[in-house]
């Protein structure tokens, strides 16, 4: 697995080559970006391997030097995670990060039911406990076979179908409710996963912006966490298709825990058409219609 690091930020074209130089300076190597002009300024958004030989304290410095010499000082950050073909082969278990290259995939919440508490004092985070099936307007799912609801994976009843006949295990249905109009509203289930898996490893990558501020004492509020990392033994004997994670993901106000799929399933996903084979934010492949799996990686 390779993680990078994409900045994005304004530059006048006439300096370019002094600001790639800076990075050179700091041990951190790109070429030439293509620039997008807009007015006066360009978008520069520079793409760079975070290794052992490039290191926080690096891009800080880096950052501080671009404020100091060209008065940069809004900086955007992206990680990108890619993977091998040997990764994607190995892997028995995928995050789904994308049922489609668009925001229609996520819907608004009408309305569920849900007790709250305090998970962190400091950072605010809330844990919830869901008390009723979800509500959302059932007609913005449209054609689409899975959505995705804070925190939660909503499914066609076409999708559902297909996962009977498929014989694809390990997780309970709930019908939602539709709130919204009457025309075009359609069935659809909250898919529930019955089985949890083991902890990560703890060689699990943790990234965080170094434009922000360092990550909440919790470990989780400002934490960017890498691809699941399991031991191999911690997963032989694993069944069914869908899973919780034993760690909990969170959407900067709510924690919930992040549902694991199959090979199995993404197999069946791509056999049906419903997703083209996808490996990765920047495959060519990846339409506004693709679902984006990232394997779990086995150690």
């Amino acid at each position: 697995m390779k993680v990078e690091l994409e900045n994005l930020f304004s530059i006048d074209e006439t300096s370019q080559d002094q600001v790639i130089n800076v990075y050179n300076r700091h041990g951190i190597a790109i070429g030439a970006p293509e620039l997008r002009k807009r007015n006066l300024k360009t978008k520069f958004n520079p793409i760079f391997t975070l290794n052992e030989d490039v290191t926080y304290e690096q891009v800080t410095a880096l950052y501080e030097s671009l404020e100091r010499e060209f008065g940069i000082v809004s900086i955007g950050e992206r990680f990108y995670f890619e993977f091998s073909d040997l990764e994607y082969e190995r892997a028995p278990l995928f995050t789904l990060n994308s049922t489609g290259n668009s925001p229609e995939m996520f819907l608004e919440d009408k309305g569920t039911l849900f007790s709250l508490s305090t998970h962190c004092k400091c950072c605010r985070l809330m844990d919830k406990e869901q008390l009723s099936p979800i509500v959302i307007d059932t007609t913005q799912m449209k054609d689409r076979h899975l959505v995705h609801v804070n925190g939660y994976w909503v499914a066609s009843e076409e999708l559902v179908s297909l996962m009977k006949r498929e014989k694809l295990e390990g997780y309970e249905l709930l019908e939602v409710i539709h709130q919204g109009p009457k025309e075009g509203k359609q069935p659809a289930y909250q898919i529930i996963p019955i089985q949890m898996l083991p902890e990560c490893s703890k060689d699990r990558v943790k990234l965080y912006f170094a434009t922000e501020q360092p990550p909440c004492s919790c470990g989780l509020n400002g934490v960017i966490n890498g691809p699941d990392i399991y031991h191999h033994e911690d997963l032989e004997n694993l069944k069914g298709d869908v899973f919780y994670s034993a760690e909990c993901s969170h959407d900067g106000r709510y924690l919930y825990r992040k549902t694991l799929f199959s090979k199995r399933f993404r197999e069946t996903i791509i056999k049906y058409g419903i997703s083209r084979e996808v490996r990765g934010e920047k495959d060519a492949n990846f339409g506004p219609k693709d679902w984006l799996f990232d394997p779990v990686l086995i150690k």
